[in-house]
């Protein structure tokens, strides 16, 4: 159970250490807008592999620009590492890039990651998250250095969802 338990929270864990790198560089510089896309056609592809998967996502949007996006996830069952690769370019041309590697602890699991945003500012990520099963919560740490920057911490504390597998 604790394998599926980890596995789902990797997932979620890995899509976080993309997403949130990034939002914390744009919010750092009021400058840098984001600009929405109204997306009218969106086509995703997952193919499962021997030791993981790659997912292809590519979007258009209503002005005729596309979007893409590949992310490999590879396990190391030996090892015990989940390592998720992930490339793409923005609706503006511009590339970005990003690696994680996750391992199951004791108590939890931990995670390092580093992210290329389209502007070229890299991002290094840590977490570091405790499983309570009797307080059914997830207490993760998270660490986000932008390189040549400030380190920014937090502590968040969420619910434990449990599969019902």
């Amino acid at each position: 159970m604790l394998k599926a338990i980890f596995t789902k929270t990797l997932v979620s864990a890995s899509l976080f250490i993309a997403l949130s790198s990034a939002q914390s560089v744009l919010a750092a510089e009021p400058a840098a807008k984001h600009q929405k896309h109204n997306v009218v056609s969106r086509q995703s592809e997952r193919v499962k592999t021997d030791n993981g998967f790659t997912r292809t996502t590519s979007k258009t949007d209503d002005q005729g620009a596309s979007a893409t996006r590949r992310t490999d996830v590879v396990r190391n069952k030996e090892v015990g590492t989940r390592t998720r690769t992930l490339s793409g370019t923005t609706f503006d041309g511009k590339s970005y890039t990003g690696q994680s590697t996750a391992q199951k602890t004791d108590a939890g699991y931990s995670a390092q990651g580093q992210l290329t945003t389209p502007d070229g500012k890299v991002i290094n990520r840590s977490v570091n998250a405790q499983v309570d099963k009797a307080a059914n919560t997830v207490t993760k740490d998270i660490s986000v250095t932008p390189v040549g920057g400030e380190t920014k911490t937090k502590s968040v504390v969420r619910p434990f969802k449990r599969n019902k597998h």
